[in-house]
C-alpha cells in the first residue's frame, strides 16, 4: 500500500465516510490536514479525489487569510494553486469570491508578479530576519501586494467564513458518492 493510500485511508476511512455529513468530512480534513503524518496528501494535488482537493484548497485559503492575509497565502506554497482555488470556489457555488480571486490573479499577472517569485523572496530571508513586505519584495511588488490586500478585503471569507463553509459542506454532501468512488479507486491501485 502506498503512502498516499495509507494517509487517505486514515484521513477519510471509507467505512465511516457514508455516515458522515459534509460538515463532518470538512471538519475531519481540517483537523488533520496539517499533521505531519498527512504530508503526502498535501503534496499530491491532482492525484487526490477532486472533492477532497477542493476541500483542501479552501481550507488552505481560509487558514492563510486568517493567519497572514492574502499576501501570506500568495507567498506560501498554497499561492501556487490560486487558479485551482478559484475553480474550487466556483465548484462550490461561491462565484463572488471566485471573481475577487480572479481579479487578484489578474492584478498579479498584469504587474508581472508570480507566486513563485514571492515565495523565492520569502525563502531568501534568513530565519531571524524581521521583514516587511517592502523589505522582502521591494517597492514595486509591495505596491502590488497592497492593492491585492485591498481587493482581498472584499472576500466573504474575510468577514464571515461561515457562508463559504456552508457552501463547502453542501458541495461535499452533494458529491459524497463521487468522493467515495474516487477514494475506492485510489485504494484499489
Amino acid at each position: 500500500m502506498s503512502t498516499l493510500q495509507e494517509e487517505l485511508q486514515q484521513l477519510l476511512p471509507l467505512d465511516q465516510l457514508e455516515a458522515m455529513s459534509g460538515e463532518e468530512v470538512v471538519g475531519s480534513v481540517a483537523m488533520d490536514l496539517y499533521r505531519a503524518e498527512f504530508a503526502t496528501i498535501r503534496e499530491c494535488g491532482p492525484e487526490l479525489p477532486q472533492v477532497l482537493r477542493d476541500v483542501i484548497l479552501i481550507i488552505d485559503l481560509d487558514t492563510e487569510l486568517s493567519m497572514n492575509g492574502m499576501t501570506g497565502f500568495l507567498e506560501n506554497a498554497s499561492g501556487g494553486f490560486l487558479q485551482e482555488t478559484i475553480t474550487a470556489m466556483q465548484r462550490i457555488g461561491n462565484e463572488a469570491d471566485a471573481e475577487i480571486l480572479m481579479s487578484i490573479q489578474h492584478e498579479l499577472s498584469a504587474s508581472g508578479v508570480t507566486s513563485e517569485q514571492l515565495r523565492q523572496n520569502v525563502n531568501a530571508l534568513s530565519e531571524h530576519d524581521v521583514a516587511t513586505s517592502l523589505k522582502t519584495h521591494g517597492p514595486h511588488i509591495h505596491e502590488v501586494l497592497q492593492r491585492v490586500e485591498l481587493q482581498a478585503g472584499s472576500l466573504s471569507m474575510q468577514e464571515d467564513n461561515e457562508e463559504v463553509f456552508d457552501l463547502l459542506y453542501q458541495y461535499v454532501d452533494n458529491n459524497k458518492d463521487s468522493l467515495r468512488q474516487e477514494i475506492e479507486q485510489i485504494l484499489m491501485n
